[in-house]
């Protein structure tokens, strides 16, 4: 219990921390230095949302080269699914404030090929500190894409409490 005390306080206290800081925003040439981004075809990636390292833009340039699926929560559990967008267009506010897909039709997420991850910080082993619900451990634990993490410098630490359902990442882009 005492583990996941101290995961819920450093999380609490990272996201005071992280309202303090301007935005800062992935691009697609940051990506392109990744050889499998570049041969990949399907990209997941999440929909930026309360300070999160931005990927609004990046999302309408994923468009013009790659098929984009986002995440959809269809439940408050911590279960998600991959929905396949065409345009920005097709987002609107969902569950806890976050763009998500109007019409959620899920893609076959064993399709994805490179999957870009939020976290409130991570360390220099690809472990995530996430929201606390599971979300994308869940979706990750039985699919193989190659996984980006990406998070401010500010939120890239030595080492952070883990345990046997955390996914670490492949790389971690500190923006």
């Amino acid at each position: 219990m005492q583990q996941m005390e101290s995961k819920a306080f450093f999380r609490k206290e990272l996201l005071k921390r992280r309202k303090e800081l301007a935005i800062s925003e992935l691009k697609i040439s940051d990506l392109c230095t990744f050889s499998e981004f570049k041969n990949s075809k399907v990209i997941f990636c999440y929909v930026s949302a309360h300070g999160e390292v931005g990927t609004h833009t990046l999302i309408k340039e994923l468009l013009k080269e790659k098929e984009v699926v986002v995440p959809y929560c269809t439940d408050k559990c911590g279960n998600m699914i991959a929905v396949k967008i065409n345009s920005a267009s097709d987002l609107t506010e969902g569950s806890f404030g976050i763009l998500e897909p109007k019409n959620p039709v899920e893609f076959p997420k064993d399709k994805i090929d490179f999957a870009i991850v939020p976290g409130i910080a991570f360390d220099k082993e690809g472990f995530r500190l996430g929201y606390g619900k599971g979300y994308y451990d869940r979706f990750l634990c039985d699919i193989s894409p190659y996984k980006l993490g990406v998070c401010q410098k500010e939120f890239y630490v030595d080492t952070l409490v883990h345990n046997e359902y955390d996914i670490q990442m492949d790389k971690v882009m500190v923006i």
